[in-house]
Parts: C-alpha cells; structure tokens; sequence
C-alpha cells in the first residue's frame, strides 16, 4: 500500500513531467509548498482522499492559480482564454495519461473561481485514481 505522500509525490511526478505541467508559466507545487505570497501561474497537487485496500482508491486534485488580466476600465478580470487552455489541458492530462500504476479519471468537470483578494483564478480538477497493489 502506498501512503499519502508517496500517492501525492507520484501524481506531482506525472503532472510535473506531463504537457500540462510542461505549460504552467509558474511552478508545479506539491500541497502547502507554494509561496504564501506568490502571484504567478502555478500547479499545485494534493492528496485529497484513498482507501487503504488491495486496490486502493481515492481522489488527487489540481489547484491551478492563474492571475487576473488587465481590463479596459482598469479592473482585473479572468484570464478567459488562458483559464480554457489550462482546463483542455487538464481533461488532456487525464485522458492520455500513461501511468503503470494509475487508472485516472475525472471527478467533475474542472472549474474557476474568482480570488479577488490575489486578483487571481483558482482552476480546481478532482481526480479519481484506482490503484492495484502488488503488496
């Protein structure tokens, strides 16, 4: 059985090594590991949930932040067209991912929201994984 870090460590691997982490302007973090004070585009994995079973099972999810655009009367407003390539690269990550040990699929359709506080948009993705133990 493998633990939640090792589980977190691996799918910050694949991501990392992945077209979508190739295509994060920022850095690919694992959770609690981004600067408290970062305003660039970053990717952050985190173990969200598993079973501790012969196959285990459970949920990862993609925190991408991705920082607010220039508007014409001055306001910062989301980045549209980049929120859309990220999310095609997320359902792109999970359908051509070619792990050993991981079967992956989506838990929702991947969505933003608004952090005015950082005048940033949060993309989170949940992501289911089956896990078969040779243990």
């Amino acid at each position: 059985m493998k633990t939640e870090n090792e589980i977190e460590r691996d799918f910050y691997t694949l991501v990392k090594n992945s077209d979508l982490g190739a295509a994060i302007r920022g850095t690919v973090y694992r959770s609690e590991m981004r600067p408290a004070n970062a305003d660039s585009e970053d990717l952050i994995v985190k173990f969200l949930a598993g079973t501790d079973e012969q196959i285990q099972t459970g949920t990862v999810i993609l925190n991408i932040y991705v920082p607010d655009i220039d508007f014409q009367d001055g306001r910062k407003v989301e980045d549209k067209e980049r929120i859309g390539t990220l999310q095609s690269l997320i359902r792109e990550f999970i359908k051509n991912c070619d792990s050993v040990d991981y079967d992956i699929k989506s838990d929702g359709t991947p969505y933003s929201s608004q952090n005015p506080d950082i005048e940033q948009h949060l993309i989170v993705s949940r992501i289911k994984f089956k896990r078969f133990s040779n243990e």
